[in-house]
Parts: C-alpha cells; structure tokens; sequence
C-alpha cells in the first residue's frame, strides 16, 4: 500500500511538473481598480474602458477611428465634424474639445495601468482605436492588441502579451513614447495643420487628461495622488500646464494654466479647473 501510495505520488507530481505556469492576464489589475472606482467613486471617469477591459468591444453602431488613421492626418476633419455636431462653437472651439475628449480617453488607460500597478498598456497609435457612439458610453477606446509594459517584479511580467522593462524609469519613459511621441503627437500635428488654435491650448488637454485621470483612479490605491500625479505630468512633459496640489484629505486637487475654450460655447461656461474664472459659473 506504502509503494502504491509513494508511485501515486510520484506521478502526481510528475503530472503537476508538466502543468504549464499560466501567469495572471495583465489586464485584470486593471479591471480589478476600474471596478473599484465605478463603485466607489463614480462610473463615469472610466465609462469609455469597459468595453476594452471587459472584452466586449465597442457599440456596433459607434464610429471607429483608428489612431493610426489620424496619426497619418487622415479622417481629422470627420472628428472635428463629430464634435462640430455635439457641442457647435467655432471651428478653433470645437476642434479644441475634440483634442480635449480624444486625449482624456487615449491617457486613461496608461494612467489606470500606471496606478493600479506599474502595468502599462501600450497605446501607440498603430494599437489604439478611438469610438464615438449615440449610445453611452458616447466615447470609448480600446487596444487593437494585447500589449503591456511591467516591471520585473509584476506577477505578469511571464505572459506573452507583456514586455519587461528594466525599471520605472524606462517604465515612464516608454510610456511616453508610446502614448505620447508614437500617438498623441502626430495626431496633435494633424489637428495644427487644420485649424487655428495654439499648441499651447492643446497641449494643456494633455496635462489636464492626466490630471483628471489621477484624481479619480488614485482615490483607489494607497499611492499618494499629488505624487502620482506629479510623476506622470512630468513624464509627459506637460507639468508646467496644470496646477496640482492636495486638500485636507490628501485628495488631488489640480487646475489648468491654459483654456480648452469651452467657455466659448452654448453660454460662456467654464470648466471647474479652468484658469478662467467667471462670475457666471
């Protein structure tokens, strides 16, 4: 009885040998604080994600418009004619709140990956796809690829879909390429080869989408939120474009140093972390 027992136990463990180490799907520290902010603070900062995190995808009936497409200069004015039809205003107005949307949700994700634990997904514009739909949620991005950048330590950092970076600093760093010089700079081009308003202005929808970003996502992870946001705002190059700070309870409060002329449409509005401040607010 002893032997067989000792031979069942051999080949269990034999067998168990041979069972493939399946490493954690990247995108589930993700998902796990997305669902922590839509429980805990409000849906709507990540509302445009959940189809990308739950692997659904987007409205059958949404507009698609592939980064690289725009990156290229290619379906620019079909975007600014999107926003055109929301919001109306000038052509520097609407175009500007286009740039504005379409940064927030393509910095959304790399900022949710960041803070819920140095898990990058890669969002250049050859592996993103922007989407506006009449059904909510009205904008939404997702990856074309399953692509992450993580630290050696990461549980993930074994799955295919993840490349290891040596440290945060090369983290930081190939975020930026990534999002930023291999994304949101050619698509900024584009924008300033077609309507007239001030790189600057546009510029300031970057610093502002982080910012944004981190003052939802960081009430959900133990990480201080004025560093969190310091760190990336800097990483982008854009932390001389928004004011960011803390209040008493350590929450991140932040205000832009450049307009997204919203206040230009539908009854001079401003923003609450506008740098214009008017009485009719």
């Amino acid at each position: 009885m002893r032997l067989a027992t000792a031979e069942a136990h051999v080949l269990s463990t034999a067998a168990l040998g041979r069972r493939p180490f399946l490493p954690p799907d990247p995108i589930g520290s993700l998902r796990a604080v997305a669902d922590r902010v839509e429980r805990e603070v409000s849906p709507h900062p990540l509302a445009g994600l959940r189809g990308w995190l739950d692997g659904s995808g987007p409205s059958a009936r949404a507009t698609a418009f592939p980064a690289a497409e725009l990156a290229a200069g290619e379906r620019i004015e079909e975007l600014m004619g999107t926003a055109a039809a929301l919001w109306g205003g000038s052509p520097h107005a609407h175009a500007a709140l286009a740039w504005k949307t379409y940064c927030y949700w393509t910095l959304a994700p790399v900022v949710l990956g960041y803070l819920a634990g140095r898990r990058v997904p890669v969002m250049d514009a050859a592996n993103t796809v922007f989407s506006v739909a009449d059904d909510a949620p009205m904008f939404s991005v997702r990856q074309i690829r399953p692509r992450f950048l993580a630290l050696p330590h990461d549980p993930s950092a074994p799955h295919p879909d993840v490349e290891v970076v040596a440290d945060e600093a090369v983290l930081l760093d190939r975020l930026r390429t990534t999002v930023f010089d291999a994304h949101l700079a050619p698509v900024l081009e584009a924008f300033l080869a077609r309507v007239r308003v001030g790189r600057r202005t546009l510029m300031g929808s970057v610093a502002s989408g982080v910012a944004y970003a981190v003052a939802s996502i960081a009430q959900v992870v133990p990480d201080p939120d004025e560093v969190l946001a310091k760190t990336l705002l800097d990483a982008l190059e854009v932390g001389d474009l928004v004011d960011v700070g803390a209040d008493e309870a350590g929450r991140l409060v932040y205000r832009r140093r450049t307009c997204c002329l919203a206040l230009t449409i539908d009854g001079d509005r401003t923003c609450s972390t506008c740098c214009v401040r008017t009485e009719r607010r």
